[in-house]
Formats: C-alpha cells, structure tokens, sequence
C-alpha cells in the first residue's frame, strides 16, 4: 500500500506556514481553474512560504515561492527527501527507477544513467526527430485553427519509441504506442492521488483496475523488447537509450538487471512526453500572440542562429513552466523561511512564483525573449524543468527535441492568434493551455 497520504500530518495552524482561511474545496477549485493566479494571491497575502489546502492532501501543501526557499527544499537533501513524495509515483514507474531512489545511492545511480545522454549521442538523434517532425507536418499546417498540444503529444511519444525504445519494427511500434499512450494520460495517473481504496484493482472498470491493466501491458511490451535485445548480437551498438542501458554496467561490473532498466524507461516516459509536449504548445502559442517576438525569433532562424529561439523556449518556460512544481517530504519537524514543518509533510518548491517575482524579472506577466539574451540567470530563479539532485536526467533530449521541432516549423510556416490567448490549467503538476494551445499556421511566403 502507498503509505505517502497515510503518514501525512493533520491540519494544524500551528504546526505548519499561514494559510488562507477559505475551506479546502474552494481552494481546490481555484487551483483547478487558475493554478498561477490564485497561488500568486496567496503569496502576496501570506509570505514566500506558505500552506496550500487542496485535495487530496490531508494536512497542507507547503509551498516555497522563492529563489531562497526553492534552493533549500531542492538541495537540503537531509531536511527534504524525495520520501513520500516520489512513493506516490513508485506505481508508476518502479521503485528501481532513479526517480525513486533516495540518496545518496541517487547520485551513484545517476551517473550510471548518464551515457545514453550525452551530447554527441544526443546530437545524433537531431535528423530522426527532424524526420518525424516532416512526417506529421501536414497535420498541423491546415490554414485552420490546431490545438498544437495533441499534435506535440503524438510526436513526442513517436520521439520516444524511436530514440528512448529504438524500435523500428511497425507491428511492435504500433502496439507500443497504443499501450504508452493510454498508460500516460493524466486520466489515468490520477489514479496516484486517489485515496487508497480507490488505487486498489476492483475490476476492469475501477478507476484502479484500469490502471493496474495499462501498467501490466507496458511493462508486458517492455520485458519483451528488453528480452529480444538481449537474445540479439545484431542489437548491440545501436545508440537508442535501451541499447545503451542493456550495455551499462554498476560499479562492480554487474549489467542492469531487466527490472531496472524497464523502471528507467517508464520514468523517463512519464517524465518526458507531457513536459515536452506542453513546452512545444505553449511556446507556439505565446509567439503566436506576440508578432514582433516571433518574427524576430524567424529572423534569426534564417541567419543560421538559434540564440533567440533558445531565448524564446526559456522566456516561455518562465512563464508557463512545464513542470509546476517539485515535491519533497519532510523527514523531520523542521522550518522553512522562518515558519514550522512538521514531519511527512509534503514541501514543494512553486516554480512558477518565482519565475513571475518582480524582483527578480522586470515585468514579469510581459513574454520577452530579450531578457535571456545577457547573462545567465542566477541559479534557481529559472526552474522549468526541476533543479537540484532530482532534476530531469533526459533534460538535454527535452531540449534537443523542443529546439528542433520549433526550428522545422518555424521554417516552414508562421503561427498566428486564434482568439485571445490560453488560460494556464493544471494537469497533475503540469501547467496546460486550457485549450489544447490554439493555432493556425500560415505556410511562409503566403
């Protein structure tokens, strides 16, 4: 059983940060309906630390909404542990996974992960995800009005089949793709936040049964894969991200063990299809409704640079980060900014307040790519991907994928408006256009 909610404390006012005194549904709804809105009120009312009331936690949220606190809750690994936190995902992914592993085995265990990441492997999947892009260009350049997260969404998931799992087999892809895209939607995870009772397999139609099914599927596919790799010499040398792990050895010599690397996957899965996809949608839409942004953005695309369109995905990103929040637990009664944490409580650095702090970004509702051409922001003041000893082990694909997608339609065709601009929701921890990022694409030279 999933002990993450059970442990959490209580309510108290006095054991944990001030809170807003409005009743817990009310709260849920407004963070359902204007996640960056009503949590930027709390903390101009409240302080930089404080409790959010949602469901389905029992006790608080605490929340950290500043450079300070972000940097304590993300590398005070003593103080706050992945814990209960990352235990919520363990159904998920594995508890072999490195999401879930603790430190200080995490550090070891991530430099085990690191080959199949870095930058002339990466640098070699650039054509194959730019042939993906050509091959469902058609579906998103249609003079009509396109919700550019869906179409990121099937893209990004053929970019993982193809890089992450290597596969090249139509049968084996196709069926892939049918079970990774039922087991990642967000309809289907939010199993993990459900009371206990209702995460258990009550049958084929319980919220749970259908969860457990979809993971039995996955991991079914993936031992399978795995397995044949194995069984193959031919299969060695290839450069996708299985092929290297099946490669890889511990510090004692020893191959992973095929439990592990199929948590691996299903980790980097769930940690890169949604926040890449997201990223791709509301990076279009925001320069879609900012005309002078984008062209300059198209500019400097034809002249052969990517500067402003790094600029641009990180002016983006400080926007409309793709991850909301990280997670920690409190291992022991403890403070944060001056207030008190009691033990097992969850602590999340809120990424998304800080990136809109005027003390730290000038205008900071305004999108202005410029901003990031000087100097580098000081550490954690930028967060959208996570930071600290957790932070995403397959950032550097995000990227690589993010900046060549753009590149391939921006070469092509001009995003423009489609009504106003998008509302943010949230989706998990997830921030979503609440529209699916609308768009029409105009064919360039038209």
């Amino acid at each position: 059983m999933n002990i993450a909610f059970t442990r959490e404390p209580a309510w108290d006012p006095r054991l944990f940060p001030p809170a807003s005194r409005t009743p817990r549904s009310v709260q849920t709804a407004r963070m359902l309906m204007d996640p960056q809105g009503y949590a930027r009120t709390l903390r101009q009312r409240l302080g930089p630390v404080f409790s959010l009331r949602t469901l389905p936690y029992r006790g608080a949220l605490v929340c950290a909404a500043d450079a300070a606190t972000n940097r304590a809750v993300l590398t005070d690994h003593e103080r706050f542990t992945g814990g209960d936190a990352t235990a919520l995902l363990a159904p998920a992914v594995g508890a072999k996974s490195l999401i879930c592993t603790p430190p200080p085995r995490h550090l070891s265990h991530r430099r085990l992960l690191l080959p199949p990441f870095h930058g002339q492997r990466i640098a070699g999947w650039n054509q194959r995800i730019r042939d993906l892009v050509q091959r469902e260009l058609a579906d998103l350049v249609t003079g009509h009005a396109v919700p550019v997260r869906p179409w990121a969404q099937r893209l990004t998931l053929d970019v993982i089949l193809n890089v992450v799992f290597g596969l090249t087999d139509p049968v084996r892809t196709a069926a892939f793709r049918r079970a990774l895209n039922a087991f990642v939607g967000m309809d289907n995870l939010a199993v993990l936040f459900l009371p206990e009772p209702l995460r258990r397999d009550l049958g084929p139609f319980s919220p749970g049964g259908r969860f457990h099914r979809l993971r039995a599927t996955v991991r079914h596919l993936t031992r399978r894969e795995i397995a044949d790799r194995r069984a193959r010499p031919e299969n060695h040398g290839r450069d996708d991200v299985l092929s290297t792990l099946l490669q890889q050895r511990d510090e004692d010599g020893n191959p992973l063990d095929d439990t592990q690397i199929l948590d691996e996957l299903t980790g980097l899965v769930l940690a890169g299809y949604e926040t890449t996809a997201t990223t791709i949608a509301w990076t279009l839409h925001l320069l879609a409704h900012h005309p002078a942004a984008r062209d300059d953005l198209i500019a400097d695309l034809d002249a052969g640079s990517d500067r402003v369109l790094r600029a641009a995905v990180k002016e983006s990103g400080r926007l409309r980060p793709a991850v909301y929040n990280a997670m920690r637990t409190a291992a022991y009664d403890t403070e944060l900014g001056g207030h008190p944490v009691p033990r097992y409580a969850f602590v999340a650095a809120l990424f998304p307040l800080t990136h809109l702090d005027p003390a730290l970004w000038p205008e900071p509702d305004a999108f202005r790519p410029e901003r990031h051409l000087g100097a580098t922001a000081t550490p954690y003041t930028l967060t959208p991907f996570g930071g600290g000893l957790r932070r995403c082990i397959g950032v550097s694909l995000a990227h690589l994928e993010i900046d060549t997608v753009l590149t391939e339609i921006l070469a092509t065709a001009v995003p423009e408006p489609v009504g106003p601009p998008e509302r943010a929701r949230l989706l998990s921890v997830t921030l979503v256009p609440a529209r699916g990022g609308r768009v029409r694409f105009r064919v360039r030279g038209r």
